[in-house]
């Protein structure tokens, strides 16, 4: 993403633009699905450390331009996103990519219709096998 919509976005969130924040980002948008401590290898070379690192992460999810994920092994992983935001993860690879389709704001209206919550949202990752993991399987 252009460097002056993803300052709009954090503007219109409360999030002040910092380098750090924008190659956090910027890392997890070209490169979606890792850990922070992989996030913090690779901007290493950057002069960015990994306590800097966790805060970016930290501050850029409650924003809601991070999306956090357990991955199928378990560890817990990160994808940029703006806005609205599903995943579909590979089992076997780990390739993420993001699905535009959502049909779940009638099943939102439902919930809140029968518990009374106002609902603010939703996330929702789907987990498969990708074409090339099933082709080598």
């Amino acid at each position: 993403m252009e460097d002056a919509g993803l300052e709009r976005l954090m503007s219109l969130r409360g999030l002040r633009r910092t380098p750090q924040r924008v190659a956090v980002w910027n890392a997890l948008a070209e490169s979606p699905g890792q850990t922070i401590r992989e996030l913090a290898a690779r901007l290493q070379g950057s002069g960015i450390g990994q306590a800097t690192v966790y805060r970016a992460v930290r501050a850029l999810e409650d924003a809601g331009l991070l999306l956090r994920y357990a991955a199928p092994r378990g560890e817990l992983r990160y994808a940029a996103v703006l806005g609205h935001a599903h995943l579909l993860v590979c089992e076997e690879c780990g390739s993420v990519r993001s699905l535009e389709q959502c049909g779940l704001a009638a099943y939102e209206d439902e919930v809140a219709r029968t518990t009374d919550y106002r609902i603010s949202g939703h996330t929702l990752v789907v987990y498969g096998v990708c074409p090339a993991c099933q082709e080598a399987l």
